[in-house]
């Protein structure tokens, strides 16, 4: 199986790729209780390519492991909002 951090660094390339501002991890892997095959859950924000950017992480990292991604540009519920700000880990931050 490939290092998880090896996988971070995929997302921070794509991340970087489609312009994306702001890539937080969170869910089970962000709160450090997740199984091996666990999904990624990943919220982005400031994305003007977020569509793009979904697909290449869906298209290139699969045979890893699920992603899910969220566009926090666009309305989700806010007990979802606020277990990203509490416990989320950024993974990527455009400087």
């Amino acid at each position: 199986m490939v290092p998880i951090e090896n996988v971070y660094e995929q997302i921070r390339a794509f991340a970087a790729d489609a312009g994306a501002r702001k890539v937080v991890l969170f869910g089970s892997r962000a709160k450090g209780v997740n199984r091996p095959k666990s999904d990624i859950d990943l919220a982005v924000a400031g994305c003007p390519d977020f569509n793009r950017l979904e697909q290449n992480l869906q298209d290139n990292l699969w045979s890893l492991l699920k992603v899910d991604v969220i566009n926090l540009d666009e309305p989700i519920s806010s007990s979802l909002r606020a277990e990203i700000e509490r416990s989320g880990k950024v993974l990527y931050e455009k400087i």
